[in-house]
């Protein structure tokens, strides 16, 4: 498993400060140097708190939810997201989260493909160490099964185009064409340039990890319309 070298510098983004200490504590036991954030400027974006971060640190823990003391315009989510995958100087990052409920789902399946697990903190003592390694790994293109990703199309049934949660029910062919699954409607919209109101019946293409277990965990990349399927109805 690929490490830090001891000595790297982490920074812990939490609005929780106990939180955020205990999962200091954690990583100073295993030989690295760690800063704790814990407010937050309302004013930021996820893209202006990562140039805060720029070439001061070696990787960053993010907690998901970061707007109990006011309210933050992007969630731990997005930024781990962002800057793993920031092009030319990705800062390696893990999402942790005390509880992730059902409707915030939606939220972390959105910004998926950048976040190679997410750590519950009741089990950061086991798994904040390994998922730094995984993190590492992928940044370097090296992935698990469960998150190699490759083409597969996908049938979109149902759009819900209004609320936070925006989303679209599809079949994803190559993870479980038995069992629809709820994906993120933005990157749908944004990739295709579709609108919600076409969607309903379209076939599209995506790179999507189809070996993961559990339909939370999948991620979708390159979406386009489908060309070798028909706009109605599923392949026979």
């Amino acid at each position: 498993m690929l490490t830090l070298p001891r000595g790297a510098s982490i920074v812990i983004a939490d609005d929780d400060r106990r939180d955020a200490m205990t999962a200091g504590h954690r990583l100073q036991d295993a030989g690295y140097d760690t800063t704790l954030i814990t407010e937050f400027d309302p004013l930021m974006d996820a893209d202006a708190f990562l140039a805060s971060l720029a070439g001061k640190y070696d990787a960053l823990i993010c907690d998901y939810l970061l707007s109990s003391h006011g309210r933050v315009g992007f969630t731990g989510a997005e930024v781990v997201s962002k800057a793993n995958l920031r092009s030319g100087a990705p800062l390696p990052s893990v999402l942790i989260s005390s509880h992730i409920k059902p409707g915030q789902q939606g939220a972390i399946s959105r910004w998926r493909k950048g976040i190679p697990q997410v750590v519950a903190k009741a089990d950061l003592d086991e798994e904040i160490l390994p998922a730094i390694g995984y993190t590492l790994a992928e940044l370097k293109g090296s992935y698990t099964r469960e998150r190699r990703a490759f083409p597969t199309p996908i049938e979109v049934l149902e759009v819900v185009a209004k609320g936070e949660a925006r989303r679209a029910r599809v079949v994803v062919v190559g993870w479980n064409i038995h069992a629809p699954v709820w994906m993120p409607l933005d990157p749908i919209l944004e990739e295709t340039g579709l609108r919600p109101e076409s969607l309903v019946g379209q076939w599209l293409e995506a790179d999507v990890n189809c070996y993961a277990s559990k339909a939370e965990d999948l991620y979708y990349g390159n979406i386009i319309l489908s060309p070798d399927f028909p706009q109605t109805g599923m392949p026979a």
